[in-house]
């Protein structure tokens, strides 16, 4: 056995050896890059490999670079893959198209120029297309935003290829196609904005309250309709017939490869009421509601609605809705909708109703000379959705121009409704409403006649309610609480024993004989309303005995 002397002076001398060793993670110096290249058979990536850049602020990695070269080229093969003729983007005279990475907020220029006159701040834009002549063009991505993103770059090489076949066409098509391809490019959900009234050939700050609205990119939508309704091949026509008359605007370019008999207006106000049913197949836009003018409450009584007037501008459209009740405690009945609508002198135009319910289609309203009117089944229960009325401008100069809604509702409290239901999957565009934590109310059949009727001897009001899971049944008859009752999955038998006062309140035919159920999760969440009518039944008078006669 060694002596503790011995091991000592062993792990010393291994000590100063581990010591004398470099480090694994020592660093020596390495060239410092700059302005790098990197690329693929079809675009040249310009990106600055200097990490050490206070200035410029613009540093990227070889990889990041690859990965936005890929990203070009996916975006042009899918182009090139849609089977419908479009060109190639226009290479420089190196047979590449050249791209920059660059930090807009940097000032510094990777390669090429941003163009004089481009509207600042630079840091705004996600990217900007620098002209070099013959329809070809650069590319600046900016870092410091979305610009190495799919969308924005997909977006961008569309404009490519518009240039190659039509440059300087009208900015809104330009817009609205290259977003409409750069969206089917990367098969997802395109943006909305929040303007739906702004006018469909608008670009510019004035256009909308969103970077998205004022760019002219929810035009997609239009382009996506038109492709949707008469085929890809449509959206190509237009850019053909751009191709074939440069000074024509682009709402002359659409009409013209519009089928024989319709016209661009009654394209767009066709459009429009698409918009406003969710009638698309693309997932994103199916069942989607537009974001609203404003809202106008019907009223639970017979009477007139509030008069609402309505300013459009031209290639634009607004839309209001129309509410039912707004109390879920009180009776609902069926009821009679009217609606009138002054339409300006001089616009084209064809107001569409909604009744926004499961089944329900578009109503065109009847065009009278200057006046578009129609009635309709209506019912003042607080469940049913809000129907929809659309106020398009299909004309193309006509701004300003002011439609005025009116309207009346008769109501027969004599027949008792129950909610309508919405139509599935409807989704709204505008602020997110935070689903409900709680637990949803149980689904319910009831299995009753509408008109139940109770023994004025036991006052007891029953019939059969299946319910999809546990819960409980609220009952009001006319303006009385009757409480609830508890409800499990399947099949109850439900029964109300009604207070003797109650009794010398109902009358047939009258409000106070209609029986609300409400169902309600055991959190206390409000499911559907349903309604009945409740009739007090008298026993037949006890027949008086013929006395005998005596014999």
């Amino acid at each position: 056995m060694r002596s503790l002397r011995t091991l000592a002076a062993l792990a010393l001398a291994l000590l100063g050896l581990a010591v004398g060793v470099p480090s694994a993670s020592a660093i020596d110096p390495f060239p410092t890059d700059g302005i790098m290249t990197l690329s693929n058979p079809n675009f040249t990536v310009h990106y600055d490999g200097n990490d050490n850049d206070a200035t410029c602020k613009d540093f990227t990695t070889e990889e990041r670079a690859g990965d936005i070269a890929g990203m070009l080229d996916r975006a042009r093969t899918f182009y090139a893959g849609m089977g419908l003729g479009w060109p190639a983007p226009v290479p420089d005279s190196d047979s590449h198209v050249h791209v920059a990475i660059e930090n807009f907020g940097g000032g510094c220029s990777v390669y090429g120029v941003i163009p004089f006159g481009t509207p600042q701040p630079l840091t705004r834009w996600d990217a900007v297309l620098e002209p070099i002549g013959g329809g070809a063009d650069n590319i600046h991505l900016n870092m410091g935003k979305d610009g190495l993103k799919y969308p924005v770059i997909a977006h961008e090489v569309f404009h490519l290829v518009e240039d190659a076949l039509a440059p300087g066409v009208d900015q809104w098509l330009q817009e609205g196609t290259a977003e409409w391809a750069a969206i089917r490019a990367n098969n997802a959900a395109g943006g909305f904005g929040v303007n739906p009234d702004r006018t469909l050939d608008c670009v510019g700050t004035r256009c909308g309250d969103t970077e998205y609205d004022k760019n002219g990119y929810p035009g997609w939508m239009l382009f996506e309709y038109l492709a949707e309704r008469y085929g890809d091949g449509k959206v190509k026509a237009v850019w053909d017939q751009a191709a074939a008359s440069p000074a024509a605007p682009g709402t002359t370019d659409l009409a013209n490869v519009l089928p024989s008999g319709t016209s661009l207006a009654s394209f767009f106000n066709d459009y429009t009421t698409a918009r406003m049913t969710g009638n698309f197949t693309m997932a994103s836009l199916a069942g989607s509601r537009p974001q609203l003018y404003a809202n106008v409450p019907v009223g639970t009584t017979s009477g007139t609605l509030p008069l609402q007037p309505v300013a459009v501008n031209h290639l634009a459209v607004r839309y209001i809705t129309l509410t039912h009740g707004s109390d879920p405690t009180q009776p609902c009945f069926a009821a009679t909708l009217t609606l009138d609508v002054t339409i300006p002198a001089g616009v084209v135009s064809t107001p569409t109703y909604y009744a926004n319910t499961k089944t329900s289609v578009a109503q065109p309203l009847t065009v009278t000379g200057s006046t578009a009117s129609i009635t309709v089944p209506w019912n003042t229960c607080a469940g049913s959705p809000s129907a929809y009325l659309s106020l398009p401008n299909d004309s193309l100069g006509s701004d300003g121009q002011e439609f005025t809604v009116r309207g009346s509702v008769d109501v027969d409290p004599n027949t008792p409704a129950a909610p309508s239901d919405p139509p599935p999957g409807a989704h709204v565009i505008g602020t997110p409403i935070s689903a409900p934590t709680s637990d949803p109310a149980p689904t319910l059949n009831v299995y009753a006649p509408e008109v139940l009727h109770v023994s004025s001897k036991t006052r007891v009001l029953r019939f059969v309610v299946f319910s999809s899971g546990d819960g409980r049944l609220g009952a009001v008859l006319g303006s009385t609480g009757l409480g609830s009752a508890a409800l499990r999955s399947g099949n109850n038998d439900v029964r109300f024993v009604l207070p003797t006062q109650l009794f010398k309140s109902l009358r047939t035919k009258s409000s106070s004989n209609v029986l609300q159920m409400t169902s309600e999760s055991p959190s206390g969440t409000r499911g559907a309303t349903f309604t009945r009518r409740v009739v007090v039944q008298t026993p037949p008078k006890p027949k008086k005995k013929t006395a005998k006669k005596k014999h």
